[in-house]
């Protein structure tokens, strides 16, 4: 037998209410000179939270760049990359999502990672603080596309529930389905990582069980801090795992049509949990324990189930592709995964 375990780009990663005070400690301890803290312009204008952070960087922050928005796009990383050669920085701290993650690694890819480190202090649960991979989207042809950079990735994690408060909801509670849908793919991914699936295992139950109660006491810190370890081993395998059709749906259905990768994996986890059951149930029958059910036949239903109790949307007209798109979107798509589609509009 064949195993293969992987380990994040990540070298600390720090946990609890407060630990965005360490962000200071963590520049010094990475002797970082000069900085840029780069965030999206909703996080920038809805909060006092970046100033917060500019505050703790006397003499190391040199500017703030917002530019990053969904999906990281191409001509955003290229301003970013600029900014980092103008100021000459060597180090680049992300606050924020996803986008604003894979902006940071891709903008350090393009420019050269040697001398320079990056600090993530994320604000979402997509776990793209700890992939060594990246996607951006091409401005002119609307598609993802994506590179891989070790050296780009946070080598430094801050994990503070605190922080994510400032998170509007539906963000939050999709992108904790977007945890799920790692955790799901991790365990029939054709590689079998027994260590990545076993901590996918136990992040689908911690998930199961804390975004519901982040949604019902959004200012409960524990709930918030128990979904961030879930997406935090969530994503462990996801750097030598294959990721199945709910992922690569996502990502064409995402960057052509503007969706938020959250809000892909909740129409597409539920409806391909459902057609690999019905193709290979022996991929599925792992899922039942963690889902808490007798069988993989119900997985499904109860992952529907679970988003539309987040109050979150299960097809693709309540994510938002009109009737006029799908002809276009199922042309992007190649034929064995049609049926997932139909299944989800």
């Amino acid at each position: 037998m064949f195993s293969l375990s992987q380990a994040t780009p990540a070298r600390r990663v720090l946990l609890g209410a407060g630990a965005l005070a360490e962000l200071r400690a963590e520049v010094d301890r990475a002797d970082l000179g000069r900085v840029v803290l780069v965030t999206s312009a909703t996080l920038s204008a809805s909060s006092g939270l970046v100033k917060a952070t500019e505050a703790m960087l006397p003499g190391r922050h040199q500017a703030t760049f917002t530019g990053i928005g969904q999906h990281t796009p191409e001509r955003a990383v290229q301003q970013l990359q600029d900014l980092l050669e103008q100021v000459a920085a060597d180090g680049v701290i992300s606050l924020g999502g996803g986008s604003v993650i894979d902006g940071c690694k891709a903008a350090l890819h393009g420019i050269g990672t040697t001398g320079r480190t990056h600090i993530a202090v994320p604000t979402t649960l997509s776990g793209a603080e700890f992939t060594p991979s990246a996607g951006v989207t091409d401005s002119e042809s609307h598609r993802k596309l994506g590179l891989r950079d070790p050296d780009a990735a946070p080598r430094v994690v801050l994990l503070d529930p605190e922080v994510t408060l400032a998170t509007p909801e539906r963000l939050w509670l999709s992108t904790g389905i977007r945890a799920l849908d790692h955790a799901v793919e991790t365990i029939w991914a054709p590689e079998r990582d027994p260590l990545a699936s076993w901590l996918s295992m136990e992040a689908i139950r911690r998930l199961r069980r804390s975004l519901p109660d982040c949604r019902d006491r959004p200012e409960e810190v524990e709930a918030r801090q128990s979904a961030q370890v879930a997406a935090w081993w969530a994503a462990l395998g996801l750097a030598g795992t294959t990721m199945g059709p709910s992922h690569q749906l996502g990502r064409i259905l995402g960057a052509s049509f503007e969706i938020p990768h959250g809000i892909t994996s909740c129409v597409f986890l539920p409806a391909t949990i459902r057609h690999l059951n019905a193709t290979d149930p022996a991929l599925t029958a792992p899922l039942a324990e963690p889902f808490g059910t007798r069988s993989g036949a119900e997985v499904g239903d109860v992952c529907q189930a679970l988003i539309a109790r987040l109050g979150l949307p299960v097809t693709l007209t309540q994510a938002g592709l009109s009737a006029l798109d799908l002809p276009r979107f199922l042309a992007m798509v190649p034929a064995e995964w049609h049926p997932i589609v139909h299944a989800c509009v």
